[in-house]
């Protein structure tokens, strides 16, 4: 029963193919979601899946009962739902998310039927069934051969394609697939992009008959009102699938929100609802409302809606693009200038280069290397300022009139007419011979970076800029630089608090960890390990984006040996509050 439940709460998928034009003209001005068939379709159940038949004039939907669930129809005659009852196509079997070829006459849905007289498991599949003279046939698996997780929610398009989503056996997370239909037959399943499944559940998709855009079902996003909202994702001029847009307090409520579905004409958006119900008495209604799936293009080619898609979990940042293919680490974000920067390596760390990537039309760019000059060689550990016209990095080697020396100084650049100038290198009170990297400004001027040491590894240090100069570095305090190493500080532009790598402690998780310390009074407090995002591996290279709600680092949690490194380093980006640590 809880399984079925769940199907209610996450599925919800309602169709509506081209119904008379004189039946929705009556929701032209219906810019508030409001219900759908009081009294007939809605009628505070449990009930969900409705797909409407428009030469028939038929509405299907799943409906909840004692022993699972099955498939009902309504037909809708002079304006008015009637109920038709339920739909014969196996006795005693658990049917839901029901979907209604476009032409009528195919049926497809899932269901716990045994696939097989050898099947003893009775996972859920996808199956479908073909209406011939009016009956619907025994129905068949849609697949030629069975997957080994289950399978729910699936929505076919023209073309073929068929999505659904896929959950692991034992698991209530589904993400959502889509398996295309090429010269005849269904390719292997393939996930949708880590920005539309997320870590949490993703399902019930709706997707618009030409794959221009779709909407779903999600949980636990950072832009959510109730316990299941509905998102929509377009596709840019490429034909990528964009981050998905919250479609807002207009139509999510604090309740459950799911089973989105359009009318042909585009014009009216229809799902089901929990609100008003309880969570000791959950029931669901139907409700429609105008929609036009263009008005929410602007928010989904945005950087700020890509990064509210960063979820409560760490996940690698810009797969595929950014991370994952080499040695990722280092981040920097440009919100003005919609520019990220990054460090990217050999395996070997034999050589480093600073990286750029635009975010354009949506999505992050291929990155290019800033520099292409020769003298800057061997740079990384990039912080670009916010209006994108000044940047800081580490540079090994390249010192004014010492060819021989090789140890790593911080440089600074300036970008004029969109070009990066040749850098220069900060004074002799930031810069020694010992080694200086992972600079990192703040909004009073004074600059945090780490230094080499021969007898505690690297410490943390910070030159304060008085007078319009900086003074002498000076060593953070022993409760914060110990017999370890500690590096790669990333200090708040106010100065209240600062992230920090420390290795090999005896409270950590991993190789090394990250640690906040809060600036109380003038005075730094005891570390504390952020276990909620350490792992096993190397965390390091904080940078927590100018809105405080981002915090990107570098983890080699994605390899299979993440405590031995093999060259698997790459940027992470979780949610971060920092309230929720002081």
């Amino acid at each position: 029963m809880k399984r079925i439940l769940t199907i209610g709460i996450c599925a919800l998928m309602v169709g509506c193919h081209n119904t008379p034009k004189t039946f929705f003209d009556q929701y032209e001005e219906t810019f508030t979601p409001v219900k759908l068939g009081d009294g007939s379709l809605s009628r505070d159940s449990v009930q969900w899946n409705n797909v409407f038949v428009e030469e028939t004039q038929e509405l299907y939907y799943t409906k909840s009962h004692a022993t699972g669930a099955s498939i009902h129809k309504f037909d809708l005659e002079d304006g008015v739902f009637v109920d038709r009852g339920k739909v014969n196509l196996q006795e005693n079997a658990i049917l839901s998310d029901v979907h209604i070829a476009q032409q009528g006459n195919m049926m497809l849905f899932a269901s716990t039927m045994l696939e097989n007289n050898n099947d003893t498991i009775g996972d859920w599949n996808i199956w479908k069934a073909i209406r011939q003279r009016g009956i619907w046939q025994k129905p068949e698996l849609y697949f030629s051969r069975p997957m080994s997780e289950n399978e729910f929610y699936p929505t076919l398009t023209e073309s073929g394609n068929l999505y659904f989503t896929i959950a692991p056996h034992g698991s209530q997370n589904g993400d959502i697939y889509v398996a295309e239909f090429v010269d005849g037959k269904y390719d292997e399943p393939k996930p949708l992009p880590q920005t539309i499944n997320s870590l949490a559940n993703e399902g019930d998709a709706f997707v618009a008959p030409d794959e221009s855009y779709m909407l779903f079902a999600s949980f636990d996003r950072e832009q959510s009102l109730g316990k299941s909202d509905l998102y929509i994702s377009l596709r840019n001029a490429e034909g990528d699938w964009l981050p998905p847009v919250w479609l807002g307090e207009e139509i999510n409520s604090d309740g459950y929100d799911g089973s989105p579905f359009v009318t042909m004409d585009g014009k009216f958006l229809i799902f089901t609802s929990s609100r008003g119900s309880s969570d000791e008495n959950t029931f669901f209604n139907h409700y429609i409302v105008r929609f036009d799936a263009e008005k929410y293009r602007k928010d989904a080619l945005s950087l700020k809606n890509y990064l509210s898609n960063i979820g409560s979990e760490p996940q690698r940042f810009a797969l595929g693009t950014i991370s994952g293919m080499t040695i990722e680490y280092g981040a920097s974000l440009s919100l003005m200038g919609n520019e990220f920067y990054f460090s990217r390596a050999a395996p070997d760390f034999s050589v480093r280069t600073i990286m750029r990537s635009v975010f354009e039309n949506g999505k992050f760019q291929k990155p290019t290397e800033v520099w292409t000059d020769t003298f800057v060689q061997d740079a990384s550990d990039v912080q670009i300022s916010q209006d994108g016209q000044s940047m800081l990095f580490k540079m090994n080697g390249q010192i004014p009139d010492d060819s021989l020396r090789t140890d790593g100084n911080i440089w600074r650049s300036h970008r004029v007419n969109g070009d990066w100038q040749l850098p220069e290198m900060l004074t002799a009170s930031i810069n020694s011979q010992l080694g200086e990297y992972y600079p990192m400004p703040t909004n009073s001027g004074n600059l945090y970076f780490s230094r080499q040491q021969k007898k505690t590894s690297y410490d943390i240090y910070m030159s304060e800029f008085v007078d319009g100069k900086f003074s002498d570095a000076v060593r953070l305090p022993d409760h914060i630089n110990t017999e370890l190493l500690e590096s790669d500080a990333y200090v708040s532009p106010d100065e209240s608090y600062m992230i920090f790598v420390r290795m090999d402690a005896s409270d950590g998780l991993g190789v090394s960890d990250l640690y906040i310390s809060f600036n109380e009074d003038g005075v730094w407090s005891h570390p504390i390990n952020m276990e909620k995002i350490n792992s096993e591996g190397v965390d390091g290279s904080p940078y927590v984006t100018p809105d405080g709600k981002y915090l990107f680092f570098t983890s080699t949690r994605g390899s299979s040996t993440p405590d031995k490194f093999d060259g698997h380093l790459d940027i992470y980006a979780v949610r971060f509050n920092v309230k929720d640590w002081s």
